[in-house]
């Protein structure tokens, strides 16, 4: 049986985490706390399977948890979960000390990262929600992050960006590859995105244009098919008819 330690300072989050992952209980079991301290003490007096912390908690915070478990318990795999995402933490997946998900995510999410973690699934290492994917590859860009990114949006199908270092060297959207689908993806809205390592087989680079160019065009490719008589209020998104 896999023990999970969960440490958060939201005694009701807590609670619900441990009664909806109940269902898992042949799976593994929930061990909440709601400080870094009790974290250190509980992770020295058992085995843990697996962390799964929020960043921002009292006495001893998610950060210096992350680096004592990196220190001491070095292959003890954690999953961060926090509303108070940065590209320190994009970094941090990036070199695998850390999987992430964003709140607020669904449990459904966390049971699946869980499982993925502890060998009885497979997903991708982080989710992110309520940020727009150009300001989502822009971070990526910025902070030489590789990774896979899978993107997806009510009613419209899952597409796949590539980055290489922040390159964006390859992309694929239903039988599109590369700048194509790289432009349909940019123009998508309200997009859920999850990220994690790349495939291990080599995938050739398709897309050479700077990512810049490739934002441009699609934000172009946008604004024309904004209906004729909508103006969009600069700073708001209020719609007014002309």
């Amino acid at each position: 049986m896999h023990t999970v330690l969960v440490v958060d300072d939201d005694a009701q989050l807590l609670t619900i985490l441990k009664e909806d992952l109940a269902e898992h209980k042949g799976r593994f079991e929930i061990i909440t706390v709601e400080d870094g301290l009790a974290a250190i003490m509980a992770l020295k007096e058992r085995p843990f399977s697996l962390v799964v912390t929020e960043i921002r908690i009292p006495i001893v915070n998610g950060l210096v948890l992350l680096a004592y478990i990196r220190k001491n318990y070095p292959n003890l795999p954690c999953i961060v979960m926090t509303g108070h995402g940065s590209s320190f933490l994009m970094r941090r997946l990036q070199h695998e000390i850390a999987h992430y998900l964003e709140k607020p995510f669904k449990v459904a999410e966390l049971a699946q990262a869980i499982r993925s973690v502890l060998g009885q699934g497979v997903v991708f290492g982080g989710i992110m929600k309520g940020i727009s994917l150009p300001g989502f590859v822009k971070l990526t860009e910025a902070e030489r992050i590789t990774c896979l990114c899978e993107v997806s949006a009510s009613g419209m199908k899952k597409g796949y960006l590539l980055f290489d270092s922040g390159k964006l060297y390859n992309a694929f959207y239903g039988s599109l590859k590369g700048e194509e689908a790289a432009l349909g993806l940019l123009r998508m809205e309200n997009v859920t995105i999850r990220f994690g390592k790349p495939p291990e087989k080599t995938v050739p680079r398709q897309i050479e244009t700077k990512l810049s160019r490739l934002l441009g065009e699609a934000m172009r490719a946008h604004d024309e098919t904004e209906p004729p008589d909508v103006k969009r209020h600069v700073g708001t998104t209020e719609l007014t008819k002309k």
